[in-house]
C-alpha cells in the first residue's frame, strides 16, 4: 500500500496541483479581508464581532464557488493521468488490488482538499492578526466550523471521484462540479436542499452565521450517508469492472 501512495503523490509532482491547493484559499482570504477594510464602518458600525465578519466576508464565496471548483480540479485530476494516457488497463493488471487503487486515490484526493482547508484556517488568523483585530478569537468558528465545511463536503468528493474514473474525458466531471455549484446558493434556501450535495458545505460553512442556511447536524448526517452510497456504489463498479 506504501509504494501506491507513493506512486500516486509523484503522478501529482509535475501536475501545479498542490500550489493551486494552497494559493486559491490565501487569495479567498485577502479579497475578504480587505472587504473588511473596505467597509468597515458598514460591517463593524453596529457593534458586529470583526472576527465574525472577516469569516463571513472569506467564506462566502469559498464555500459557494471556490471549494466546488477546487474539489472538480483535485478529484479530476487523480483519474487523469490514466484517461489521458488510456493507461488504466496496465495500471490494473499490476498485481495490486484493485481497491486498494481504488481507495489510495480517494484519499489523496481527499487529503489535498484536507489542506487547503487547513491554509484557510491558518489564513483567517493571520488576517486578523494583519488587520488588527482586538478580542478574543472565535474559535469555534474560525477553526472547528471550516473542518465542519470538509465533511460536509465528502459527497461532493465521492461524486466528481466516481464520475472521474467513470468518464475519460475530464470536461464531464468538471462540468458538473462547476455547474451544480452555479445554483446551490438558491437551492440551499429552498426544500431540495438535501437532496444537492451541493448546498451542505454552504450550510455548515455559513449556517452559524446565517439562520437562513442553518440547518442542524441534520447536514452532516447525511453528508456521511451520501459519502457511503457513492463512494461504496464506485468500489463496486471499479472492482468489478474493467476500465478502459
Amino acid at each position: 500500500m506504501k509504494d501506491i501512495f507513493e506512486i500516486e503523490i509523484l503522478k501529482l509532482k509535475n501536475s501545479k496541483i498542490l500550489s493551486i491547493v494552497i494559493l486559491a484559499p490565501i487569495f479567498m482570504v485577502v479579497q475578504g479581508a480587505l472587504n473588511l477594510i473596505r467597509y468597515y464602518n458598514l460591517f463593524t458600525g453596529k457593534g458586529q464581532d470583526v472576527w465574525k465578519q472577516l469569516y463571513s466576508q472569506s467564506m462566502i464565496f469559498y464555500v459557494g464557488v471556490l471549494l466546488p471548483v477546487l474539489v472538480s480540479i483535485v478529484m479530476t485530476l487523480m483519474a487523469r493521468i490514466e484517461n489521458a494516457n488510456g493507461s488504466w488497463k496496465h495500471y490494473l493488471s499490476l498485481p495490486v488490488k484493485k481497491e486498494k487503487i481504488y481507495g489510495i486515490k480517494f484519499i489523496i484526493g481527499c487529503g489535498l482538499v484536507f489542506i487547503n482547508i487547513a491554509v484557510l484556517i491558518v489564513s483567517m488568523i493571520i488576517a486578523g492578526k494583519v488587520i488588527g483585530i482586538q478580542g478574543h478569537m472565535p474559535y469555534n468558528m474560525i477553526l472547528i466550523q471550516p473542518m465542519a465545511v470538509y465533511v460536509s463536503s465528502l459527497p461532493i468528493m465521492a461524486i466528481l471521484y466516481v464520475l472521474s474514473i467513470r468518464f475519460s474525458h475530464m470536461a464531464l466531471p468538471l462540468g458538473v462540479g462547476i455547474g451544480l455549484s452555479i445554483p446551490a446558493m438558491i437551492v440551499a434556501n429552498s426544500k431540495f436542499w438535501m437532496f444537492y450535495p451541493w448546498t451542505y458545505p454552504i450550510m455548515a460553512g455559513l449556517g452559524g452565521d446565517m439562520d437562513t442556511f442553518s440547518k442542524g447536524n441534520i447536514v452532516y448526517k447525511i453528508s456521511f450517508i451520501f459519502l457511503i452510497i457513492v463512494f461504496s456504489f464506485g468500489y463496486v463498479r471499479f472492482k468489478k469492472k474493467d476500465v478502459a
